[in-house]
């Protein structure tokens, strides 16, 4: 099945590529995934004020910065492994995957908000979860998928708390390549792109043309306020961006809509040298943009 047959089934007006479903998935695969998205989110659609539309804009901002900085660490994969900067692959591999799974979890019908304890589930449970949902798909890509994202995770804790001496090569044919890590990002990806194009559709259906507004709550701060050990940071970048889609904002949208040019130049800039550097093999933050998330 290919991508416009896809973005025909979610009932979305928005134009998007799909990138790992056509090649992974049978017809029939993509078909029910859809078919059951869409029920999951008719109620919600149908019941949908102002409420709900803030808890979703909520959870789709995190998503799409979710799949902007695995998008980062993809990209700094690809160069490490291009310059033998073996040390750091099992790191950006591992967090590549859990933070795509994040955003494919948070745009679920099925997954209940439950605000900053839905953000912060530990590691073991948002793996396991995005394994058991990837069931939804077809249970061979949970048969497939989730033991390479717990294997990222075991070879990521190797080598944080114990540095094998035989490096990489310890786990022989085992490993989690940068490849493989970025097939499963695409496709995690992929579905949450679909997820939110299926709420899109289904608002759309049940009240066109309305215009919903953002609430001022709590769970707003989620989106652009860091909490350390020592202190909570404010960012800048999103409090003026929030502020931005608190004007624009007037429904659901998916993930390649949220993905605007000023956002999305403003991400990947910020990962940018402090001084410019003359150097052509220097990492540049700025490559390959729609290495996960079809932007423009």
């Amino acid at each position: 099945m290919d991508s416009d047959a896809i973005v025909s089934l979610t009932g979305s007006d928005f134009n998007y590529n799909y990138k790992e479903l056509p090649s992974r998935c049978s017809d029939r695969e993509i078909q029910n995934y859809i078919s059951r998205t869409r029920d999951l989110f008719d109620p919600i659609a149908r019941a949908f004020e102002d409420a709900h539309n803030t808890e979703w804009f909520i959870r789709s901002y995190l998503a799409l910065k979710y799949v902007l900085g695995s998008t980062v660490l993809a990209n700094s994969a690809e160069y490490a492994e291009e310059r033998n900067l073996q040390v750091t692959l099992p790191y950006l591999r591992y967090y590549m995957l859990l933070n795509c799974s994040r955003a494919f979890l948070l745009t679920l019908p099925c997954l209940g908000w439950r605000g900053e304890k839905t953000i912060e589930m530990t590691h073991n449970n948002i793996l396991n979860l995005t394994g058991d949902k990837l069931k939804r798909l077809g249970q061979r890509h949970e048969d497939t998928v989730k033991p390479r994202l717990l294997a990222a995770k075991d070879q990521r804790e190797l080598f944080s708390y114990r540095f094998p001496s035989t490096a990489l090569r310890i786990f022989g044919d085992d490993i989690v390549s940068v490849d493989e890590a970025i097939d499963i990002a695409r496709l995690l990806t992929d579905l949450a792109q679909i997820n939110l194009a299926c709420l899109e559709s289904r608002v759309g259906r049940y009240h066109p043309k309305r215009r919903f507004g953002l609430l001022d709550v709590d769970d707003m701060w989620h989106t652009m306020q860091y909490d350390v050990i020592t202190a909570s940071l404010i960012d800048d970048e999103d409090y003026s961006r929030v502020a931005y889609f608190v004007r624009k904002y007037t429904g659901p949208a998916c993930l390649g809509a949220l993905a605007t040019d000023g956002l999305v130049d403003e991400f990947f800039s910020a990962w940018s040298p402090l001084n410019d550097i003359d150097d052509e093999g220097a990492f540049n933050a700025d490559r390959q943009w729609n290495l996960l998330l079809d932007i423009w």
